[in-house]
C-alpha cells in the first residue's frame, strides 16, 4: 500500500472508513451509515472541515451543521409541498419522516438522504496508483419510503478518493426505471479556515447570481455576481459580510474546471467543480466560524423552475442512463 491506506474503525457505535495519506498527513473520515457522511478531514492534525458535534448530537438534528452532507434527490429548497416533472405533479409526505424543513420558511430542504442509514460500502482500497478510496452505494428504488417521495427508480454510487493532496468526490446516479427522471443533487461542505473570520478571503468562480425571493427561492432572474457581492469574482474579504447566495455561469479553465476557494491566516481550501456541477452556493453566516462552498447540478428548486419555464437546462436522464459529477477539495497551508 505504501503511502496510502484505508482504516476501518467504530466511532460512537458507527462503522467509519478513514482514507489515509501518511506522507501528507491527511485523514478523511466517512460514516456510510449516516447518509454516507464525510465527517472529518484532518491535515497535519488540523481540521479542514467544520464539524463540532458528536454523532450523538448530530443525528437527532434536522438541520445541517457540518461535514460534507449529500443533498439528494433534490438540493436545497423546494418552494412548496409538491414538485413537477414533465407536466406531472408529485406530492411530498411529511408523515414518512424523511423531509427536512428550512428554518423560518418551513420549506422542504436538502433532499431525503442526509442521514439515511442504508448506504453500503461496495469497495475500498489503497495503492500508489489509485490512492486511498471507498465506494458507497444506495439502491434508492428498494425503499418504499424514499420512492413515495421521489418515485423514480434509481441508484446512487459515491466514490471518495484521497490522492496527490486532493480529496475527490465522484457521484454517479443511474436511472433504473422505464421512463425519464429528473436529476438534481449537490453537497454542502463546511470549511474552517484559521485566523479571525473578518480577515478570511473568498473567491467565487460564478459570474452570475440567482436573484431570490424572501424565502431564498430563485425567481428565474440572473444578475452579475458583483451586483450581489462586490469583488465576488476577485478576492473578497469577508469582514462583516453575511453571505447566502447561489452563483452560475461558472468561470472554467481549459479543462472545464471551476475553481472556488476560501483562505484564512495561513490555511487555504480550494473547491474545484467539474462540468457536472453548474451552480455553487456560498454560505458564510456572520455568527458562525465556517464557510460553505457547495456544488449543485442546478439551481435551487430546479424541478419547479423548469416546470414554470424559468430554466431550460434541468438534467433529464433517459431509461438506463447515468449522470456523473465530480468535485475536489484541496487544502494547503495546514
Amino acid at each position: 500500500m505504501g503511502n496510502y491506506s484505508v482504516n476501518q474503525k467504530t466511532v460512537e457505535g458507527h462503522p467509519t472508513y478513514h482514507l489515509i495519506d501518511a506522507k501528507r498527513k491527511m485523514d478523511f473520515g466517512l460514516a456510510p451509515g449516516i447518509g454516507n457522511f464525510g465527517y472529518e478531514f484532518k491535515v497535519n492534525a488540523k481540521d479542514a472541515l467544520h464539524f463540532p458535534d458528536t454523532f450523538a448530537d448530530y443525528l437527532p438534528k434536522r438541520s445541517l451543521n457540518g461535514g460534507i452532507p449529500l443533498m439528494a434527490p433534490f438540493a436545497n429548497r423546494i418552494d412548496g409541498e409538491q414538485y413537477y416533472f414533465q407536466g406531472k405533479k408529485y406530492l411530498l409526505n411529511d408523515s414518512l419522516g424523511n423531509i427536512i424543513r428550512a428554518r423560518g420558511s418551513n420549506l422542504p430542504i436538502h433532499g431525503l438522504l442526509v442521514r439515511d442509514p442504508r448506504w453500503k460500502v461496495a469497495k475500498s482500497g489503497a495503492s500508489s496508483k489509485e490512492g486511498a478510496f471507498v465506494v458507497s452505494r444506495l439502491e434508492f428504488y428498494r425503499y418504499p419510503d424514499l420512492m413515495a417521495q421521489f418515485p423514480f427508480a434509481h441508484s446512487w454510487e459515491v466514490t471518495y478518493r484521497l490522492q496527490d493532496g486532493k480529496l475527490e468526490c465522484t457521484t454517479k446516479v443511474k436511472n433504473l426505471s422505464a421512463s425519464n427522471m429528473p436529476v438534481h443533487f449537490g453537497y454542502h461542505p463546511y470549511f474552517c479556515p484559521d485566523g479571525p473570520r473578518d480577515g478570511w478571503t473568498l473567491h467565487l468562480a460564478g459570474r452570475k447570481h440567482w436573484v431570490v425571493s424572501g424565502t431564498l427561492i430563485p425567481t428565474g432572474e440572473l444578475e452579475p455576481a458583483e451586483t450581489f457581492l462586490p469583488s465576488a469574482t476577485g478576492i473578497l474579504t469577508l469582514g462583516e459580510a453575511s453571505i447566502d447566495g447561489a452563483f452560475t455561469d461558472l468561470e472554467r479553465d481549459a479543462k472545464g474546471l471551476a475553481h472556488f476557494w476560501v483562505a484564512g491566516k495561513t490555511r487555504k481550501i480550494e473547491v474545484v467543480f467539474d462540468p457536472g456541477y453548474n451552480v455553487a452556493i456560498a454560505y458564510a453566516p456572520l455568527d458562525r466560524e465556517f464557510v460553505c462552498l457547495e456544488p449543485q447540478t442546478g439551481p435551487t428548486n430546479a424541478f419547479n423552475l423548469q416546470h414554470e419555464g424559468k430554466i431550460q437546462d434541468l438534467i433529464i436522464l433517459g431509461p438506463g442512463k447515468s449522470y456523473r459529477a465530480r468535485f475536489w477539495i484541496i487544502p494547503t497551508g495546514f
